[in-house]
């Protein structure tokens, strides 16, 4: 298995070492960890960089950006060894607590650089879906190594859209809670841009949610997706395996 999103750096992991130290045991083939703010893409630079199976994202979440050079900084860490994507990046509009114009300027800027730089994008996505489908209609086809829709929770003529543009869609822990109706949307996906994640330590699967995420309950996503694709657990998991090293570059 392969949990394509995870945030290694949270303190909950207390550094990451007992989860990558147990990621044979749990079935793990690869994390890629996912950057927010500069502290934590530096910090999931440098944990990728000491291990095997680790991958890391750099990128100015829309809820982090504080200082709009920041980004910048964030951009410079694409060029480390294994920090193989630019996200996580886009647009939260929940929180309202970045103004939306400060927010689109900065997400266009990061796209602007994965353009540059060559680097697939993980993009957030909240509350945003107008706004949203607007500007990556506007980006289709100049991004060269593409995007995902990380944690997608839209609907199923939403993730048609983004399928329609050639965007990869990445579903997490919330596709198991009983009230998700996310099956529509899950059928949507075509099996070539299928992928599995956490979101850990946030949005635990059932049947462990009110704990704590692991990459390792990735296992519980991907059988809610073979379970709704009306397929099995090991085909999906290959697929979902195939698909994140081809999307992120890695071996």
């Amino acid at each position: 298995m392969i949990d394509s999103h995870c945030h290694l750096t949270d303190p909950f992991y207390e550094g990451g070492e007992s989860v990558i130290k147990n990621m044979k045991a749990d079935g793990l083939e690869a994390v890629v960890t996912v950057g927010y703010d500069l502290a934590t893409s530096e910090e999931c630079a440098r944990i990728a960089a000491g291990h095997d199976g680790v991958y890391a994202t750099a990128g100015l979440h829309p809820s982090e950006i504080k200082d709009e050079g920041d980004a910048e900084k964030v951009i410079r860490l694409l060029s480390l060894p294994k920090v193989v994507a630019l996200g996580e990046i886009g647009l939260d509009y929940h929180w309202q607590d970045v103004p939306r114009d400060v927010q689109k300027r900065v997400f266009e800027a990061q796209l602007d650089a994965a353009c540059a730089c060559g680097v697939p994008v993980v993009i957030h996505s909240r509350d945003c879906d107008g706004d949203m489908l607007s500007i990556m209609k506007a980006w289709n086809g100049r991004l060269p190594r593409g995007a995902v829709m990380h944690c997608f929770s839209s609907s199923a003529e939403i993730a048609k859209e983004y399928v329609r543009m050639g965007l990869y869609i990445s579903f997490a822990g919330p596709v198991t809670f009983k009230n998700a109706k996310r099956g529509d949307a899950i059928r949507t996906v075509p099996d070539e841009l299928l992928l599995a994640e956490t979101d850990s330590p946030y949005l635990t699967p059932v049947p462990h949610r009110g704990e704590r995420n692991y990459p390792s309950y990735v296992r519980y996503v991907i059988g809610k997706l073979a379970e709704e694709r009306g397929t099995d657990f090991d085909t999906v998991e290959r697929l979902t395996a195939d698909n994140a090293k081809r999307f992120y570059g890695i071996s």
